[in-house]
């Protein structure tokens, strides 16, 4: 799936990838950096341009902007992946019961699925976070829990239509294991592109929540721990562009890649099923 993808040929296809890839050995290093953002300060240092010393320049408090875009994808990355994959896993099990059994059980869940569906999902994280101490855990099992419905949606039509398919129909007749017909013969030889494509899709929004939450400063990241939307924030006080333009790339490069891969994965599932 993934060496189709890479073997397109397609420029920004592979940088897309590449800066995916990026992103995911980041977010399994940095837990093994230690950076203290209060020792990092260094005020003789404030606004330096970038350079071989500091390749990405000094904030103002004369901060290595490089070291702390680095460090800030640990903001967002183990949660954007737990709430992919709490997205991915009941979704599909909500979705796949609905279409495999129907009927009355079918049918509540489906109907249960389409009022959390209907829930404006940034005004609801919003709300969330007024009422319990906002987190960056707190807002990715939240967003979690609003894509269930929307993965379920569509593994619910993909199981739906391979119901009636002959190589279904004659497992089903040979005694199949219901259970094992849905999980291995449906949804891992099936959907598998379709739930990768959504995990990237949940990873990219807990991506976007968190920058922009950081940014307005009372639910996401706190200073003086960097976060991609913070540093955005300094744009406010800042008189250079060096403390906020790199992250706001950053931020704007990686959630294009990753709907861009998601996209791929997307078309490439369209192919086989023609």
């Amino acid at each position: 799936m993934w060496a189709k993808l890479w073997r397109a040929r397609n420029p920004s296809l592979t940088l897309s990838m590449f800066v995916v890839l990026v992103v995911l050995l980041s977010g399994l290093l940095t837990p093994f950096i230690d950076y203290d953002p209060v020792e990092d300060v260094e005020l003789k240092l404030r606004y330096l341009a970038p350079s071989f010393e500091h390749l990405l320049g000094t904030d103002g408090q004369g901060r290595s902007v490089a070291l702390r875009v680095f460090v800030s994808v640990k903001a967002f990355f183990f949660p954007g992946l737990i709430a992919g994959l709490i997205a991915v896993v009941f979704g599909s099990a909500l979705g796949a019961t609905c279409g495999y059994m129907g009927g009355l059980i079918g049918r509540s869940i489906a109907a249960l699925l389409e009022l959390i569906d209907t829930l404006p999902r940034m005004v609801f994280l919003i709300l969330i976070c007024t009422i319990y101490q906002p987190s960056i855990t707190l807002i990715a099992l939240v967003s979690s829990f609003l894509f269930i419905p929307s993965v379920a949606t569509l593994v619910r039509r993909r199981v739906e239509a391979l119901g009636a398919e002959d190589y279904i129909l004659a497992h089903m007749a040979h005694g199949f294991h219901p259970f094992k017909i849905i999980t291995y013969h449906i949804l891992w030889l099936q959907c598998r592109a379709l739930m990768i494509r959504q995990l990237i899709f949940v990873f990219a929004y807990v991506l976007f929540i968190e920058t922009a939450l950081s940014y307005l400063g009372d639910y996401g990241v706190q200073e003086p721990t960097p976060s991609w939307g913070n540093m955005v924030a300094q744009a406010r006080t800042s008189p250079t562009l060096w403390p906020w333009l790199f992250p706001a790339i950053a931020i704007i490069i990686t959630i294009a890649s990753l709907l861009a891969v998601g996209d791929a994965l997307a078309q490439q599932e369209e192919e086989v099923k023609r």
